[in-house]
């Protein structure tokens, strides 16, 4: 029985594609042939599989979730969103360490939704990509946790910081450390203004970065290995934004504020 009932739900995208129909509203079948673009007698043969399993009902010309079904299908909503993130990447996925990030956001990353791998170009691989910095500049708040340094943030990030826009950096001692050593000046520059702020986290962070604005999420991860390459997964949906700012307030809590040198 429960090959059987698993089979029902997922060896057919027809009945897939109808019971995530389904969970939005009751349905003739006119609407469902003209929404799923299908043909009577195609989609026929699969409601009455799923009417033998006791999963939709038909009553009143319409075909509806059971109580059953609906307890199915927004079981089935989170893990088919989630197969979806790591189907659309799989490789990226794969080959690098997805436990750097927080149990409870990994648990819910389908909200990342349609994810791009974004990186530079071969000829400035030790660049910024340029999606990435497109999007950066055009954005009103910048929100960044980072175990990893560029040399082109302290720069880019001043710039952005003197047009108006909101800047929240959360970073490492060992990030901290580089910058105060390295950039004092360009450090000092960002702590003095109204609209920047900076903190250190003393936990590690098992991830190279976060990013997360008004327009996009980028998230960079670490190969397996433990080697950085300059590229990242970037999503614009809105509940991939959200979850990006959950990962920020999640580091936020733990980690001390640089307000002066």
């Amino acid at each position: 029985m429960k090959l059987a009932l698993l089979g029902t739900l997922f060896l057919s995208d027809k009945r897939k594609d109808l019971l995530l129909l389904l969970i939005e509203r009751p349905m003739n079948i006119d609407e469902i042939k003209s929404t799923l673009n299908v043909t009577s007698s195609a989609m026929m043969t699969q409601i009455k599989i799923l009417i033998d399993q006791g999963i939709i009902l038909y009553e009143d010309d319409q075909y509806q979730l059971s109580s059953f079904g609906e307890v199915i299908v927004k079981k089935m909503v989170p893990l088919l969103n989630t197969l979806m993130v790591f189907e659309d990447n799989k490789q990226y996925w794969e080959n690098h360490r997805v436990k750097g990030i927080p149990a409870h956001l990994l648990e819910s990353i389908e909200e990342l939704g349609s994810c791009e791998l974004v990186e530079p170009e071969l000829n400035r691989m030790y660049e910024l990509p340029k999606k990435f910095t497109d999007n950066l500049i055009q954005s009103k708040y910048i929100m960044e946790i980072s175990s990893s340094f560029s040399p082109a943030y302290p720069y880019k990030y001043i710039e952005l910081a003197r047009k108006g826009v909101r800047i929240s950096l959360i970073i490492t001692e060992s990030v901290f450390e580089r910058l105060e050593t390295e950039y004092f000046e360009q450090l000092k520059d960002y702590l003095g203004m109204e609209n920047t702020e900076l903190f250190v986290c003393k936990e590690d962070i098992g991830f190279a970065s976060s990013v997360v604005t008004d327009r996009f999420l980028s998230l960079t991860l670490f190969y397996k290995n433990g080697m950085f390459h300059n590229h990242s997964m970037m999503s614009f949906e809105t509940d991939a934004l959200k979850w990006g700012e959950d990962m920020y307030q999640f580091f936020r809590q733990t980690a001390q504020e640089v307000t002066g040198l």
